[in-house]
């Protein structure tokens, strides 16, 4: 059973550097109960916090390269109340032994993140569904590392796959995955959940999850207006009001 709806601030994220408490507040009003970060936008954790408690959203996890400082991420998680972190991008493998050098990293940050209560993920694109020369790809390399997988459905769908069918395959692995809508494949146009090629309303009732969480990289026009069509459109697969 799917769980709740969380958004990825990335999302909004000129509205957040201009205006968090503001942003945070008109987030939770659409009917979000959580965000995952990916920068505090100038704020302190605890001043972060005290403006997540405000708007009564939790902060249910966090965006990080693969470089990043753990030890930073892991004092801040404290404050914040997140213990889940994710890679949120890395350069596309030509080959399987770059591929291989890569997973060999994120191993590494995951041993790391595990030792300083960190629960270490990773946030798929396209590329890590590519095959390469022998057939394996990143996201089958990734599979065999102790890590979390946080699905991107929508970059799924595009990359040739069935998103319900990697979430079966990965069923208890996925605390969290990103609901993310897409014109067509081949294009990177970004739309509202549900007004894409993916087919949310098969996709959201087979997300065994404990958040789906909104992600829109791009819009056409005001990114809080977009974010509240993709939450009505969640709540209404999920059998709920909105």
């Amino acid at each position: 059973m799917a769980g709740q709806i969380g958004l990825q601030l990335y999302t909004v994220r000129d509205a957040c550097a201009a205006d968090l408490r503001g942003t945070l507040g008109k987030i939770a009003e659409i009917g979000f109960r959580g965000v995952e970060l990916h920068d505090l936008y100038e704020h302190s954790p605890d001043e972060a916090r005290a403006l997540l408690d405000e708007a009564g959203l939790a902060a249910i996890g966090r965006h990080l390269p693969l470089d990043a400082d753990l030890d930073a991420i892991a004092a801040e998680a404290r404050t914040l109340g997140y213990d889940r972190v994710a890679v949120a991008w890395t350069d596309p493998a030509a080959t399987l032994d770059e591929a291989r050098a890569t997973v060999a990293r994120v191993a590494d940050a995951a041993a790391r993140a595990d030792a300083l209560g960190l629960r270490y993920g990773y946030h798929n694109h396209w590329h890590e569904l590519e095959p390469h020369e022998d057939g394996t790809t990143v996201l089958d390399l990734l599979a065999e590392l102790p890590v979390w997988l946080e699905l991107d459905l929508g970059w799924v769908w595009w990359a040739g796959e069935d998103p319900v069918e990697l979430l079966d395959r990965f069923r208890g692995r996925t605390p969290l995955v990103h609901v993310k809508d897409l014109r067509a494949r081949g294009t990177r146009e970004y739309c509202p959940v549900g007004d894409g090629g993916v087919g949310y309303e098969r996709v959201v009732p087979a997300a065994d999850v404990e958040w789906l969480v909104v992600e829109q990289d791009e819009h056409d026009g005001d990114p809080l207006e977009a974010v509240a069509r993709s939450y009505a459109a969640v709540s209404s697969y999920l059998g709920v009001a909105a």
